[in-house]
């Protein structure tokens, strides 16, 4: 029971094939976030005084949408875009902000 709990909290190992055009640093207007190949995200929002910072593994994607978390405390990042490729940049839109593609971390 316990090695299964331990799996749960480690979440995904690697971004799945189909959505490797997530793997990056994305930045928005109040948000920067980094996806990693090995499925780690780093989260910055900062807008009118708040701040929230995400890190953690992605637990899982739900459709586009993915899970950040660990121990059971998770936030999730809607995504209503998923990435594509418009006038030379990537882009996808995530919690309702346009987000483009600043670096690609496919390689570390």
């Amino acid at each position: 029971m316990l090695a299964i709990f331990i799996t749960a909290c480690n979440g995904l190992d690697a971004i799945p094939p189909e959505k490797s055009n997530y793997i990056g640093t994305w930045q928005g207007e109040y948000m920067v976030i980094s996806i990693a190949k090995d499925a780690r995200v780093n989260y910055k929002y900062k807008k009118d005084g708040v701040t929230k910072t995400v890190e953690g593994p992605i637990q899982e994607f739900i459709g586009d949408d993915f899970e950040v978390g660990v121990l059971g405390i998770n936030s999730l990042f809607k995504v209503s875009t998923p990435p594509y490729f418009e006038n030379g940049q990537w882009k996808m839109v995530i919690d309702d902000q346009l987000v483009i593609k600043t670096s690609d971390l496919k390689s570390l």
